[in-house]
């Protein structure tokens, strides 16, 4: 019997023995998450069971996201006292976090995990943990919070900034109800791409403001008012030239006094501009690129039908001036007039905003449905109509019957119109169209991704990596903006070149002698049986040939004379 209970009392104290000895045995961590972490020495099994590091690492790591997004300073101490506890040889147990800690981090983290559809794990139920530290539960207490605690934010800063990804650059903006970023937060872009933005948006801005200054004096300086669609043309580069300014201003200006605003409920703190209004700086630079911008838009269109018309209708019938004029009228107050409805309307909702990149103001740049609504489908429907217009010119163009050998005497008629010029206009509106459509797809890209640039990482089982935006994107933008100020500016001015040129480098006209090298020729002068002389004159150039002579005419009551030339006589 006593030999039973011996070996009975061996079965149950040998493993806690065991167990003990385990726990006692310290190691270095070897943990990426928890070095640097206030100790460097940790015991297995862990308090949740984990009899090696490497278990207790991939564990970790599914909760990287809930560390990144923020919910609680004390979150990152939390979770290595828990998977990789302290070890020292002075305490036979591993020294986990107090109760306190974990409560302090369930407040705060599983309001987060909640909304996310995530339950707390049981391996973290804080009444597992001591209630305070003392000599009989050695714990960790933590530094505290840093942060006011959850219940003291209201429901929706909750629900809208600390849900964005370093919900510590952003700030709940009450007036506007919605979230700011701080001017200096790195949220989406690093200092160095800033930079490096900044510097390519000024070179091409930069460029496109001179080409179309310079071909708009050059439009004016000649008079050559031209067609509808070389009028049309002409106003592209003015809108463009305008919107070049706007981003000029950006530039001169710099990013703080451009694109930042001051906090209403923090003076000595600066957001980046969220409504426009209150700086002046920003609504200028705001009115310049959205209004002209989209002008320049409206304008390429015109074009575009004005090409189509030249191509499909014959030469203007007279009694069509008034007409022309008439529809002149309406096209000029479209294409002034969309544009300014939709700026006014930016305007009174209040959606001029600064992107982050750049710091140029904007509509849509921290809000998509404004993005969708006031620049993406403007912008698409300006390319379709274009595109229709193209497309039924270039129909027509093609369908065209190959022209007739024109007679050697028909050569001086006057022609309908210039074929050179309009398959110049033409092909300018098909160029056009590229880098405009280019330009939509950013946008569209920006639309369809920028929601989950933002967002947190989501807490999940699995690492994962999260979306960034591509810079290449952002900086082919402002260059196919840009190009297109580059691109009017330089079919303008082509023609003026080119003539300039065959004017510098072409054949003089041969200037007429001032004195005869021969003999002069007397002009040949006709008697015959009327009351005065003829005289018929030589060719100033070819002394061998006479102008044609035509004779009086003859009164009524008189027959007309009929002259026959032989030789140098004339016979009546």
């Amino acid at each position: 019997m006593l030999c039973i209970i011996a070996i009975l009392f061996t079965i149950c104290h040998v493993p806690r023995a065991i167990a003990e000895a385990s726990v006692r045995t310290c190691e270095p961590i070897k943990v990426a998450m928890c070095k640097n972490i206030g100790y460097n020495q940790t015991g297995m099994p862990n308090l949740a069971r984990h009899t090696l590091q490497a278990d207790a690492d991939i564990t970790l790591q599914t909760f990287s996201p809930l560390v990144q997004y923020g919910c609680s300073s004390q979150l990152h101490l939390f979770l290595c006292s828990v998977y990789v506890p302290m070890c020292t040889d002075k305490v036979a147990l591993p020294i986990g976090p107090c109760r306190g800690l974990c409560d302090s981090v369930h407040a705060r983290c599983f309001p987060v995990l909640h909304g996310f559809g995530f339950s707390w794990p049981p391996e973290l139920d804080c009444t597992l943990f001591p209630a305070e530290n003392n000599h009989e539960h050695m714990c960790m207490e933590g530094p505290g919070e840093r942060a006011p605690p959850v219940g003291s934010i209201p429901l929706n800063a909750t629900g809208a900034c600390r849900r964005l990804i370093k919900p510590n650059s952003w700030v709940w903006v009450r007036g506007s109800g919605r979230c700011a970023q701080f001017c200096d937060a790195e949220v989406l872009w690093e200092t160095g791409e800033r930079r490096a933005a900044e510097v390519w948006l000024a070179t091409w801005a930069a460029l496109s403001f001179a080409c179309t200054l310079a071909a708009v004096a050059a439009q004016l300086a000649c008079g050559d008012r031209g067609g509808a669609g070389e009028r049309a043309l002409v106003l592209v580069a003015l809108c463009r030239c305008a919107a070049a300014a706007g981003w000029g201003v950006r530039a001169a200006a710099g990013r703080a006094a451009a694109g930042c605003a001051k906090d209403s409920t923090s003076p000595a703190r600066m957001l980046l501009a969220h409504d426009g209004l209150a700086n002046p700086n920003c609504a200028v630079v705001f009115l310049l690129l959205y209004y002209f911008g989209l002008a320049a838009s409206v304008w390429w269109v015109v074009v575009a039908g004005a090409w189509r018309a030249s191509v499909l209708r014959p030469p203007n019938p007279p009694g069509t001036m008034a007409r022309n004029d008439r529809h002149s009228s309406l096209l000029q107050l479209a294409a002034w007039g969309v544009p300014a409805a939709l700026a006014a309307a930016v305007l009174v909702t209040r959606d001029v905003d600064a992107d982050e990149l750049t710091g140029t103001c904007f509509v849509g740049n921290q809000s998509t449905k404004s993005l969708l609504a006031l620049v993406i489908v403007p912008e698409a429907i300006c390319l379709l109509l274009g595109c229709v217009f193209l497309s039924s010119g270039l129909r027509a163009v093609l369908r065209k019957p190959v022209p007739v050998h024109t007679p050697a005497l028909l050569l001086n008629a006057p022609q309908p119109h210039t074929d050179q010029s309009v398959l110049r206009l033409g092909a300018f509106a098909a160029l056009y169209a590229v880098p405009s459509a280019c330009i939509l797809a950013t946008w569209v890209y920006e639309y369809a991704w920028r929601d989950e640039w933002l967002a947190s990482p989501v807490p999940s089982s699995e690492p994962s990596t999260h979306a960034h935006p591509a810079f290449w994107v952002f900086l082919f933008r402002i260059f196919a903006i840009q190009i297109l100020g580059v691109m009017v500016a330089v079919w303008i001015a082509t023609p003026r070149l080119k003539a300039l040129w065959r004017r510098v480098t072409g054949p003089r006209k041969p200037v007429p002698p001032k004195c005869p090298t021969g003999p002069t020729q007397a002009p040949l002068t006709l008697h015959c049986y009327a009351t005065h002389p003829h005289t018929i004159a030589r060719h100033p150039y070819n002394p061998t040939k006479y102008a044609t002579y035509r004779p009086p005419q003859q009164h009524s009551y008189r027959k007309p004379r009929h002259y026959h030339y032989s030789a140098g006589e004339t016979i009546l």
